[in-house]
């Protein structure tokens, strides 16, 4: 699924997205080009009918020099369980003098007139890519080389699902030319089909959803009904909360804020952690947006939780919670959270001292405050 997922969301972005020719499924038995670096002729049938292979796509470009690295440590880890064959697409004498072609490590081929991308619809693909094949050659998989090791580990434990691909792969042809095509209604409505087929949803296809209604629909009412479907379809999901507070950014949504906050409590109230993120995130706002009550209220809410695991971690709670104390004037409260805090942290190597000085210093911006006034200017 995270494949169709990086395709649609790179349609919803604006950037060139292919449909490649070659379908997951699909037999490959020839590479269009015989010349290989080292000299060698090899017939593309040798790579095949023993263990996987997979077959590297690359340019001579920063993204192959940046890549290198990767793919080296691709084929060290998994030599012992699929062939891997490179195809360069320029002249060999280029590839030759392309910094770490050479020392790949695997069979590196020169197919100069690209002749394999136009054969497998790959033209517009960005490179450098992989295409993972069985032994028989049938296309497995095809994606970046950072994805490729847990797409072998999925093929080698038995676990990988041909069929289960091959409508995946179809699915995200379909969902990628209706976005191409400009029938952003339709890509939804493919998409929302396959994430409510789901028990608990697919979770790749929220953001790509939540673009498509928000960026290209105009239909936000219905982007916060997914959102809290998604919640609820997965309890306790904080990746779903955090989406639903990005979008009340907006200040059109101020209305919705307060009902956002009190089912974070009530979902969160045994995670002093997130509540504390959420309130450290709303204390940073706008200051002619902020609502400081909605902070108070998740901090205190919070405090009183038992989900504490450890007396260290009510420290670090109440240290936050002293800063903000202390952010709206209330050094005197500051400064029993510091207390408090101290007394959970006083051993602890790292913050312990840290802690001291900042009871410290509450205690005395709270003795000096009283004695401040504004300059008398008539008396210089």
């Amino acid at each position: 699924m995270k494949k169709s997922v990086i395709l649609f969301l790179s349609a919803v972005l604006g950037v060139n997205v292919f449909a490649a020719k070659i379908e997951i499924g699909a037999k490959i038995s020839t590479i269009p080009s015989p010349v290989f670096l080292d000299g060698k002729t090899r017939n593309f049938k040798e790579f095949l009918g023993k263990k996987y292979c997979v077959v590297y796509l690359w340019k001579p470009n920063q993204a192959a020099l940046g890549d290198f690295a990767r793919i080296s440590g691709v084929f060290e880890k998994f030599k012992k369980d699929a062939d891997f064959v490179g195809i360069g697409f320029a002249n060999a004498d280029i590839l030759k003098k392309f910094p770490g072609a050479v020392r790949l490590g695997f069979p590196m081929n020169s197919d100069h007139k690209s002749a394999a991308l136009e054969a497998w619809g790959l033209v517009d693909a960005a490179l450098p890519m992989c295409l993972l094949l069985d032994k028989n050659g049938t296309l497995l998989w095809r994606g970046k080389s950072a994805a490729l090791p847990a797409q072998l580990n999925r093929c080698l434990s038995g676990k990988f699902n041909l069929i289960e691909e091959i409508r995946l792969d179809k699915f995200s042809t379909a969902v990628n030319a209706e976005v191409k095509a400009g029938r952003f209604d339709a890509a939804y409505k493919l998409l929302y089909a396959e994430w409510s087929s789901q028990k608990n949803g697919v979770p790749e296809l929220i953001p790509p959803m939540i673009s498509l209604l928000t960026k290209k629909l105009n239909r936000s009412e219905e982007a916060f009904k997914l959102l809290h479907e998604a919640q609820n379809k997965n309890p306790g999901n904080l990746r779903w909360y955090e989406m639903e507070y990005r979008m009340l950014g907006d200040k059109k949504f101020a209305s919705r804020e307060a009902e956002f906050f009190a089912r974070v409590k009530k979902v969160f109230a045994e995670k002093p952690g997130v509540l504390m993120a959420f309130a450290i995130a709303e204390s940073k706002g706008p200051l002619a947006e902020l609502d400081m009550k909605n902070v108070l209220s998740l901090l205190e809410t919070g405090w009183r939780s038992t989900g504490f695991k450890s007396e260290q971690e009510r420290g670090f709670f109440a240290i936050e919670y002293a800063k903000i104390f202390s952010s709206i004037g209330r050094n005197d409260l500051a400064m029993q959270m510091a207390k408090i805090a101290y007394k959970y942290l006083q051993n602890d190597k790292k913050h312990g001292d840290g802690v001291k000085q900042a009871v410290l210093h509450y205690s005395k911006m709270l003795q000096l405050a009283p004695a401040v006034k504004i300059p008398d200017l008539k008396n210089k």
